[in-house]
């Protein structure tokens, strides 16, 4: 053994931060950027093993609507299929064990009433808020 792979330590795993995305934007459009993005990175980041949390709010609260339609675009002889269904990608990061989170008094002011809430969904009150911040290392709000 050479004195200097000798010197050199075994590496060592370091555990990620935790975060919270807020996501408080909702699809309004083509024309501005989109957030449902950030649905996908939360759960490509707990593939990858880092602890990762999703609040939704604004009328984001929507995403987690239970029972949405599917959504396809035409556009002359284009058909496109593959529109974003937000319950579907709810419902993949849920199975991959990420918490999702939405603002009760968001809900309550778009007339979402729990029983149409994904059933996995948790409402967050103003009282909550600092309690679920604290659990997270860094939190993101788009």
């Amino acid at each position: 053994m050479s004195a200097v792979s000798a010197t050199i330590a075994p590496r060592t795993r370091r555990r990620s931060k935790s975060s919270l995305a807020i996501v408080e934007r909702a699809f309004r459009g083509s024309l501005e950027e989109q957030y449902g993005h950030i649905v996908w990175l939360s759960r490509v980041m707990r593939r990858m093993g880092a602890n990762t949390g999703l609040l939704l709010k604004g009328d984001a609260v929507m995403f987690g609507r239970c029972r949405q339609e599917r959504v396809a675009l035409s556009l002359g002889d284009l058909r496109i299929d593959d529109i974003s269904h937000y319950e579907t990608t709810l419902q993949h990061l849920l199975q991959d064990g990420v918490p999702v989170y939405a603002w009760q008094a968001d809900c309550e002011r778009l007339q979402l009433m729990p029983e149409n809430l994904m059933k996995q969904i948790r409402l967050v009150q103003d009282d909550d808020m600092p309690g679920l911040i604290q659990q997270y290392d860094c939190v993101w709000y788009w």
